[in-house]
């Protein structure tokens, strides 16, 4: 599997994410013009955040046929320093075009099926989504040895589920592998020699591997820092 995949390898991260921007950017105005509408999933953590930056100060910006979801959230405040929408609306610059994942706090079930309920326009179609990956080989919030990622990892349902991360904040909200594959481009973003060397490492199962194997023309960008 690992011996298939192309990997654009940079040395400089700034010019990674200023290209990555520039093709992501291209590809939204093309859905917009093609299908007057356009959806697009997003990842949380520090990585993607220079690419947010940029997509930011695209003039698409606050566009109402463009809509934002998120691939993955911590069940957190929307305005708790762990939240993914809150590190990409600030990215992004925008308010109202987000499509979050948090609805009800007081409960971690019915606050699932209310995600899933808002995000059947994702589950029709999907445009665009990003990825990234941590270094135990999660991607989305789909992690290795965690019971309840199973479903989302191995299930043909493009839904979205309640996983356990291994550090705090331990409770997840994620988008299924199946969804995440259905999306008709993807892109992995990734950073440093450690993740690297788990991606192309053959001998593990890990939940990248299962988005690989269902996505060989995933597109990966990678710089050594």
């Amino acid at each position: 599997m690992a011996d298939e995949i192309k990997i654009n390898e940079f040395d400089n991260a700034d010019l990674m994410f200023d290209i990555l921007g520039d093709m992501i950017s291209r590809e939204i105005k093309h859905a917009l013009r093609e299908n007057k509408k356009c959806n697009v999933l997003l990842s949380g953590g520090s990585t993607p955040k220079p690419l947010y930056l940029r997509l930011g100060k695209e003039s698409f910006k606050g566009n109402p046929n463009l809509q934002y979801g998120l691939i993955d959230e911590r069940f957190v405040e929307t305005n708790d320093g762990n939240s993914n929408e809150k590190m990409i609306k600030e990215c992004l610059g925008i308010e109202s075009d987000i499509k979050g994942m948090i609805y009800r706090l007081d409960s971690y079930e019915k606050n699932l099926e209310l995600v899933n309920e808002a995000y059947v326009p994702f589950k029709q179609r999907t445009d665009l989504s990003i990825l990234g990956m941590g270094t135990d080989g999660h991607t989305a919030s789909i992690f290795p040895g965690d019971e309840n990622s199973e479903l989302p990892r191995r299930s043909n349902d493009k839904e979205v589920y309640n996983t356990n991360a291994p550090i705090s904040p331990t409770r997840r909200i994620t988008c299924s592998k199946e969804l995440i594959c259905d999306s008709k481009f993807i892109y992995l973003i990734i950073t440093g020699k450690d993740k690297k060397k788990v991606l192309l490492d053959n001998e593990r199962d890990l939940p990248i591997h299962d988005i690989l194997k269902q996505r060989p023309d995933i597109h990966i960008f990678y710089a050594d820092k």
